[in-house]
């Protein structure tokens, strides 16, 4: 139980992960209403969010993947919501709470895996599943219900690909290779790197 319990280094390093990352939100947030209309000629103006989705989902599977604590994912996505909030998103406390929801899809993949399953497929997987929470919730906060089905389906397409991208590929590698630095040699992912090498799952 001891290793499940917080400690001071893991608040220290997931408030850390919570103002890089809402930094790199709020970046992406402009990046992606750029890019929306740059596709605005060809149609495609719907996909401009989709395709940078998985970012926000990072700081959940980067933190979790890292420290390997039951709720890791969770707090450190809620407070890169946060402090973008405080940073000047516009979406007032609805982003906040976009935040727990998607820390909340990560969260519980982490979970059913009983916290013992780090590889890409489970850091994918709670990237996609985020995405499914924070799409249905986007089905009625933001009206995409009423969108045609063939244009939601093809958006939902995108947005788990780049939830892979981002969330599962990206956080993996960036994971690894914090650990081959030695860098997080104190969190649950040094104590699994020997010789350069991370290894995916508890022993």
């Amino acid at each position: 139980m001891k290793k499940r319990t917080w400690e001071l280094k893991d608040v220290i390093l997931m408030a850390i992960f919570g103002v890089v990352f809402s930094a790199v939100y709020l970046a992406v947030f402009q990046g992606g209403l750029a890019l929306s209309t740059a596709l605005t000629p060809m149609g495609l103006s719907p996909f401009g969010f989709e395709v940078i989705y998985g970012v926000w989902f990072m700081a959940a599977t980067l933190a979790a993947y890292i420290i390997r604590k039951p709720g890791a994912a969770l707090v450190t996505e809620v407070l890169a919501s946060a402090i973008e909030l405080l940073m000047g998103n516009s979406g007032g406390l609805t982003v906040v709470l976009t935040g727990a929801i998607q820390g909340l899809g990560a969260e519980l993949v982490f979970a059913a895996f009983r916290y013992k399953k780090w590889d890409l497929g489970s850091m994918s997987l709670a990237g996609i599943v985020s995405a499914v929470f924070i799409f249905c919730y986007e089905l009625y906060y933001l009206n995409y219900i009423a969108l045609a089905p063939t244009l939601l389906i093809s958006q939902l397409a995108v947005r788990f690909i780049s939830a892979v991208v981002f969330s599962g590929v990206l956080c993996k590698l960036a994971g690894d290779a914090l650990a081959r630095t030695g860098v997080v040699k104190s969190y649950a992912i040094g104590a699994k790197a020997d010789i350069g090498k991370v290894y995916d799952e508890e022993d």
